[in-house]
């Protein structure tokens, strides 16, 4: 069935007129734009004057984790691992069900908090109960002793890194609740007008998003990455990055090989030089093992997005791509050092960051990064060299919603706060360009949203840009044409 957009106004991403027109959707893409178009028996949807664009993407998220989040307890903003065990607590007091259930938290951050976890003292608050607690950048763990021994695991501490990623799979929830959250979370991501996804998966296989094709549910479009572990699965399929997966209505595809360099700077094991120069963090490879693995993902197909956080990792994951000649991108990118930025160009890498890191993190990185901040977050100064951005949410680390990433990648903080280091401040226009893959054009694939007002509406400020953007209302989402809200 088409459907006739009558009488809207397109976001001027580049600069397009603010005079009304009509978009036809048909057959999955965009057939005309005009005035007064003939309606030819499609579905007329009176725009009375609201904004249409192309809809949205996050290019970084792990789907399953940010489901499974709607069901953990809430952890964020703790500031030690005392008011955490008094959530733990609090939890374990209210529950009525069987006294060795499982309780699983997410959102804590190291950096935040004064001093490092121990078992002992998240046992004295968890009786029978296994208890997880999941960090903010779910790059470390805390488990109480009934956790490690349901799970197999010794730590006097906290799980950090490859230990972590390991375990990390295996914590799971009710299958039932699950597959509640799952569509839970897409009508969320429709009602916020994202129509798109890069979902990097980190268990084992393809995600869930055949399987609720198979069931019927209207999705986004997917691009599903896979880690190493699910390569010679991917391999032996003959799938190649841009292909499509097998039953899901030409919306799902096969995306990047994920793979992950260094830790992160929540955990406190981001692959950093400080200001003298001197190299701290976990690096997850050798560059001899970055290399192998992109060389490999290349000669089949595949291009590979490399986590890199700190400016030490970069500079090896840059050096893995020189010698590899593989595509893809870098994700994170959080410090940057400028002398790498001309490398970055040269070798074609797109930087899939997410800005709304900045908001969660930059007060430790004040205390952590100290003397370096001035290369942190270089959105402004990374588009100006010609580097191509594209915007995220590393979801479940931050919430699943471009509007708060643009808001941040605009105004380097949240509205009511002064901007940190504004100097690197990109503009309401950049930041939306930087979160959509088409136009409103002709013969683009429909994937509109309508939105009630125009958010690149000009702002006296960066906090009144940041809140016209963080108040925008989508009042439609269109994904190849079909309505999903």
């Amino acid at each position: 069935m088409a459907t006739l957009l009558r009488s809207v106004r397109r976001v001027p991403l580049d600069g397009e007129p603010a005079e009304p027109v009509d978009v036809m959707l048909a057959d999955g893409v965009i057939t005309a734009v005009g005035v007064d178009l003939a309606s030819d028996g499609a579905e007329v949807v009176e725009g009375g004057g609201r904004w249409v664009a192309p809809g949205l993407w996050d290019e970084h998220t792990h789907f399953e984790q940010w489901a499974q989040t709607a069901l953990r307890v809430d952890m964020a903003g703790t500031g030690d691992p005392a008011e955490a065990c008094r959530l733990v607590a609090d939890h374990i007091a209210a529950l009525t069900g069987p006294e060795d259930a499982l309780v699983v938290g997410f959102g804590h951050r190291l950096s935040a908090w004064s001093r490092e976890p121990v078992t002992a003292e998240l046992d004295a608050v968890s009786g029978s109960h296994p208890v997880v607690l999941m960090a903010g950048d779910a790059h470390s763990g805390w488990l109480n002793s009934a956790a490690q021994r349901l799970y197999g695991v010794s730590f006097a501490g906290i799980c950090t890194e490859a230990d972590w990623f390991a375990l990390m799979p295996r914590v799971t929830e009710d299958p039932q609740s699950l597959a509640q959250a799952r569509l839970r979370r897409i009508r969320e991501m429709f009602a916020l007008g994202i129509v798109g996804v890069v979902d990097l998966v980190m268990d084992d296989h393809l995600g869930p998003w055949q399987r609720l094709a198979a069931e019927g549910v209207a999705l986004p479009r997917v691009d599903v990455g896979v880690f190493p572990s699910t390569l010679d699965e991917v391999v032996s399929a003959g799938l190649r990055t841009g292909d499509h997966l097998v039953g899901g209505n030409g919306l799902l595809r096969m995306g990047s090989l994920k793979i992950i360099a260094d830790g992160s700077l929540s955990s406190l094991t981001a692959g950093v030089r400080d200001a003298r120069g001197d190299v701290h963090g976990h690096f997850a490879y050798s560059l001899d093992e970055l290399v192998s693995m992109q060389t490999r993902a290349r000669a089949h197909g595949l291009s590979v997005a490399t986590h890199a956080i700190g400016d030490a990792c970069l500079s090896q994951v840059l050096d893995a791509y020189e010698a590899s000649g593989a595509a893809g991108t870098v994700e994170h990118a959080q410090l940057v050092e400028r002398a790498e930025i001309p490398r970055i160009v040269r070798l074609g890498l797109a930087l899939s960051v997410q800005p709304w890191h900045l908001v969660d993190d930059w007060r430790a990185m004040d205390a952590l990064w100290s003397g370096r901040c001035d290369d942190a977050f270089p959105f402004r100064s990374l588009l100006d060299a010609g580097v191509t951005l594209k915007l995220g949410s590393d979801a479940p680390v931050a919430p699943l919603d471009p509007w708060r990433a643009m808001a941040a990648a605009v105004h380097r903080n949240t509205p009511d706060l002064v901007p940190w280091h504004p100097e690197e401040r990109i503009t309401a226009a950049e930041a939306f360009r930087a979160s959509v893959r088409t136009r409103v054009a002709v013969g683009q694939p429909a994937d509109v949203i309508l939105v009630e007002a125009n958010p690149l509406d000009p702002q006296p400020d960066s906090a009144s840009t940041a809140e016209r953007i963080l108040t925008s209302t989508v009042s439609a989402t269109y994904v190849a044409g079909q309505r999903r809200y």
